[in-house]
């Protein structure tokens, strides 16, 4: 009987002293919470500084990486740790879209796969797979995409010019306005390295016709050269006498004009009151010339056309020409002329 109270009285002290040690070790711990990597994991401790947690709990730290309260303070209840691991920071360009990041990958390989991009065989990637991730490192990816895009284009409208005698030369009327039509096309699009290859038009349909543009036009005044089959557009039509006159040898007149140029074929007298010095004309059977000359004889309704001989002058006699004053007034007639 007594050996079973001195049993009792044991049991009861061992809990005793039991319940005062959790007591006074939940009197004296404090909850700490550590966050590595973004996680957060929560401890009790009767550690006194960070550090020492960190030991306990075989946390190692590496030599850039970042504790945040220092390693030296004092643990309080409540408390956050953060643990920030230092990771190389890379420039990553894929088809020219270029992101800085940090990484915990060890080779340029690891990398790629680490951010889920989709290389194959027509990939080029810069520096190999196998290089060794480094801080500052620049990684280029350029991959091989192959889309359909469906695109719409305006059709330009087309332009009808009608000649009418309704109409002063040269001036316009708008008849119908031009629509721009509408075309869908189905394009298969190449890029490499984000840049376009190739654009290849699978189908082509046209949603709207456009509509053309029918434009009045009132008929131009136009002569056609019959020595060269140019034509020229000119603003006044003359009926003058024409006679032809060269140069006379020993004649101190010789070569030389009214309006100071050298005689040539192609130089024409006139009589300044009816065709102005230095208007460009086209003389029928003659062709293009400039009123360059005047003389005596030549009045009025005259017109004097320079030939090579005398030969040519005397059988040209005297006939009524159409001479044609043209719009193109800058021409240079002996330039223009070397085509005869």
């Amino acid at each position: 009987m007594k050996n079973r109270s001195r049993i009792a009285l044991l049991i009861v002290a061992l809990f005793m002293l039991g319940t005062g040690t959790i007591t006074a070790y939940q009197s004296l711990s404090k909850t700490v919470a550590i966050v590595e990597d973004g996680k957060v994991t929560q401890y009790e401790t009767l550690n006194n500084t960070v550090e020492d947690i960190l030991k306990a709990q075989e946390i190692v730290l590496g030599e850039k990486d970042v504790v945040e309260p220092s390693l030296d303070t004092t643990i309080e209840d409540g408390m956050k740790i953060v643990v920030e691991r230092w990771r190389p920071t890379v420039n990553v360009d894929v088809n020219g879209t270029t992101s800085t990041l940090k990484t915990t990958a060890l080779t340029v390989g690891e990398l790629i796969e680490d951010r889920h991009i989709k290389i194959d065989e027509h990939s080029t990637i810069t520096p190999a797979l196998d290089t060794p991730v480094e801080d500052g490192l620049n990684v280029e990816v350029k991959t091989r995409e192959v889309s359909i895009e469906i695109v719409q284009e305006e059709i330009p409208f087309e332009v009808k010019v009608e000649e009418t005698a309704n109409l002063a030369p040269g001036e316009q009327k708008v008849i119908t306005e031009g629509v721009n039509g509408l075309a869908e096309k189905t394009v298969e699009i190449v890029r490499f390295g984000g840049e376009v290859q190739s654009e290849t038009i699978k189908q082509e349909i046209t949603l709207t016709e456009p509509q053309t543009k029918v434009v009045k036009e009132g008929k131009k005044n136009v002569i056609k050269d019959s020595a060269t089959g140019k034509t020229y557009e000119y603003t006044k039509a003359l009926t003058l006498e024409a006679t032809a006159y060269t140069d006379i040898d020993g004649d101190k007149w010789a070569g030389i004009t009214a309006s100071g140029r050298p005689t040539f074929v192609g130089m024409v007298a006139v009589d300044p009151k009816v065709i102005p010095l230095g208007t460009i004309l086209y003389v029928e059977d003659y062709g293009i010339a400039i009123a360059g000359d005047t003389g005596g004889a030549i009045k009025g309704h005259d017109i004097d056309l320079f030939m090579n001989t005398r030969s040519e002058a005397r059988s040209f006699g005297r006939r009524d020409k159409q001479v044609y004053v043209l719009k193109d007034q800058n021409i240079d007639v002996q330039a223009e002329r070397k085509n005869y």
